[in-house]
């Protein structure tokens, strides 16, 4: 609710534009071309105002009663504070604020993040920490994200249980899941289950770089024009380009070994077999 209530509106972002085109004009011509543009469109500058309940000043009763939550904005630059009972919005410290409890932070530390949430949280991650998200789940919560990332249209799913077995058209399933998620600004979800190949050791290898490079498990590891010729293929070039698209992210997913929770062995394991394991950003995500 934060996350879409603190976005900036069409106007917001339309003021932004001609205050960044009219940095070296005097403040009439700012002002006369921005009155002019919105009579002319007749689209900007009308509609689209914030005029919900949480933009229509706060209630002095929740100064009173209730409890504030803090939460970042949109653009995650900052921190906001919402009412848990009128849902209204400030962005200065209420007096009545009480932060959690240790208890409070505790519990909330062991759930991790909201499944609704989480593809908010791989773009914050991925954006602005420069890191892979590696997400920790119960079955029930991976095979949700199992078909969230096959069926949503920003989503690529590049399904790992398949090369238990490692052959080529394993391989070469991983490597199409790879480009088309390059191609067409993707989250490539790269899903390992409860099964963890030997990536370091058996898959991201000379051998198979044409097809599954490490790169896939380090931030930025697909950008590089080198690794990219590699995997792509006539058929995915455009006009002999190896594009890749703004939007691009990965994520990994992992399934909990034991009840809710990741054995000593399996943590052992992870950075043994997956490239890059200690840069990237663990995370634990619970369905309800």
């Amino acid at each position: 609710f934060v996350y879409q209530a603190t976005e900036e509106t069409h106007q917001e972002r339309w003021d932004k534009q001609l205050e960044a085109r009219a940095i070296d004009s005097k403040l009439e011509d700012h002002i006369a071309e921005k009155s002019f543009a919105n009579l002319m469109l007749n689209k900007e500058g009308t509609g689209d105002v914030k005029d919900s309940v949480h933009h229509q000043g706060i209630d002095p009763n929740c100064y009173k009663a209730g409890r504030w939550y803090r939460f970042l904005n949109h653009k995650g630059d900052c921190y906001v504070y919402v009412h848990n009972y009128t849902r209204a919005i400030q962005a200065s410290r209420p007096p009545n604020f009480k932060d959690l409890t240790e208890e409070e932070k505790k519990r909330l530390s062991r759930l991790g993040t909201y499944i609704k949430e989480l593809p908010m949280e791989i773009q914050r991650v991925y954006t602005i920490q420069k890191a892979i998200p590696i997400i920790y789940a119960s079955e029930q919560c991976c095979e949700a994200l199992k078909l969230f990332f096959t069926y949503e249209k920003g989503g690529q799913l590049l399904d790992a249980t398949k090369l238990k077995r490692i052959n080529a058209a394993a391989l070469e399933e991983s490597r199409q899941a790879i480009v088309n998620a390059l191609k067409l600004g993707k989250t490539l979800c790269v899903y390992l289950g409860d099964i963890v190949p030997d990536f370091a050791e058996k898959i991201c290898v000379s051998k198979y770089k044409e097809s599954f490079p490490s790169g896939v498990f380090r931030y930025g590891g697909l950008e590089n024009d080198l690794v990219r010729e590699r995997i792509y293929r006539d058929e995915d070039r455009e006009g002999g380009q190896c594009m890749i698209r703004p939007g691009f992210q990965v994520c990994v997913v992992v399934m909990f070994d034991g009840m809710e929770e990741m054995s000593s062995m399996r943590k052992e394991e992870l950075p043994q077999k997956i490239p890059d394991f200690d840069q990237m950003h663990q995370m634990r995500v619970y369905s309800e």
